[in-house]
């Protein structure tokens, strides 16, 4: 005979827990919805009933079958539920092995694994409640914060308010916005203002001598040449001393006119081999944004071409003022940043006077001046 033990799969000696998790497992199988029958729960929860009551080991009274008129469809449904205890003894059978290889498996140390793992989910659930805490002071800070700036802001708009109210009971009228009365009147006083300062300039810079003679009509008077007077020994030599002779102005003419000129590029952040225009002395430069240029010839020097439209009222303390040549005012670089060939070879790029020179293909245009030189 069969016991509701054997259909649960349970001892006498089972707690109700292991007997609650047994019913749980087999009425998931057996239920209708699960492709099981309504007798097999019928059973499964019978024998739960039973075993519940201390009566597991009690066998399982199947009713005799009725001689009434529907026998037939008795001993049919009989049979399918005889064949469904059958099916659920095998299943009960596979379930206790199951049962005992997860308790093997839990005995040979994955309980420790389970306990090291719970030790640290604790441990990051602690951190994750001190950095909400954290989170949560910030944010009580930012709401405090908040409702100061918006307090202050009423304050600020009720005292506009009351100012405008005072205002318009002062002028009986109501006053339009700062928007509307800049537009108004100050944006046509500024543009008024502006013409007038425009049409002064103007004024100021032109040659009213010139428009006046284009309406005055009468001729200009003839002025006779003045008689020079040539006398074989000068009466005052004191006189004569003064005046610069042909001899003495030739040589300050021909010493600028023996500048050397540069040869304008338009290439900008480069370092390039070029030949002075007066000279054909060769000598390398980079050109800056502005148009200005730092040269590097075989004199060994370095100087600075600074863009006369772009000399700033100071220069820098390291530079030392030469001459002017062309529309460069050209300085000598004797220290500091850019005044030898180890500061380009150890930068990138050098500010020089603010503006930015870089080193790009300084190397190369080196060692070519270097061998034009030695040639």
């Amino acid at each position: 005979m069969t016991t509701f033990n054997e259909i649960l799969g349970t001892k006498s000696g089972d707690p109700e827990s292991t007997v609650k998790q047994r019913y749980k497992l087999l009425s998931v199988r057996v239920h209708p919805d699960k492709g099981g029958s309504k007798a097999l729960m019928h059973l499964v929860r019978h024998s739960y009933d039973n075993i519940v009551k201390g009566k597991g080991e009690h066998p399982i009274l199947i009713p005799s079958v009725s001689t009434s008129g529907n026998n037939t469809a008795l001993e049919r449904e009989l049979a399918a539920v005889k064949k469904e205890r059958d099916e659920l003894s095998a299943l009960n059978q596979l379930l206790k092995v199951q049962l005992n290889q997860s308790r093997k498996a839990s005995n040979s140390g994955s309980g420790i694994d389970y306990s090291r793992k719970i030790t640290q989910l604790e441990g990051e659930i602690a951190l994750l409640k001190d950095e909400r805490n954290r989170l949560q002071n910030h944010k009580d800070a930012a709401i405090e914060e908040q409702g100061k700036l918006a307090g202050e802001l009423r304050r600020a708009l009720s005292e506009n308010e009351v100012l405008e109210t005072e205002l318009e009971r002062s002028s009986g009228r109501k006053m339009p916005g700062a928007i509307q009365w800049a537009q108004k009147f100050w944006l046509p006083a500024m543009a008024t203002s502006s013409l007038v300062v425009v049409l002064f300039l103007g004024a100021s810079m032109l040659n009213w001598s010139v428009i006046s003679a284009w309406f005055n009509t009468e001729e200009p008077e003839v002025i006779p040449p003045a008689v020079r007077v040539v006398h074989a020994k000068p009466k005052d030599q004191t006189t004569t001393d003064n005046v610069p002779t042909i001899e003495e102005t030739e040589p300050t003419m021909k010493e600028t006119l023996r500048l050397p000129f540069l040869k304008l590029t338009t290439e900008t952040g480069v370092w390039s081999l070029a030949s002075y225009t007066e000279s054909n002395g060769p000598y390398i430069s980079i050109r800056s944004a502005n148009g200005s240029y730092v040269v590097n010839d075989c004199s060994g020097e370095f100087r600075l071409y600074l863009n006369e439209p772009f000399r700033p009222l100071r220069v820098a303390a390291n530079l030392i003022y030469l001459h002017q040549n062309q529309h460069f005012h050209v300085y000598k670089i004797p220290y500091g940043q850019g005044s030898s060939a180890e500061s380009w070879l150890q930068s990138r790029k050098l500010q020089i006077n603010d503006e930015f020179f870089t080193s790009e293909a300084f190397l190369e245009s080196r060692t070519a001046l270097l061998k034009k030189c030695n040639s």
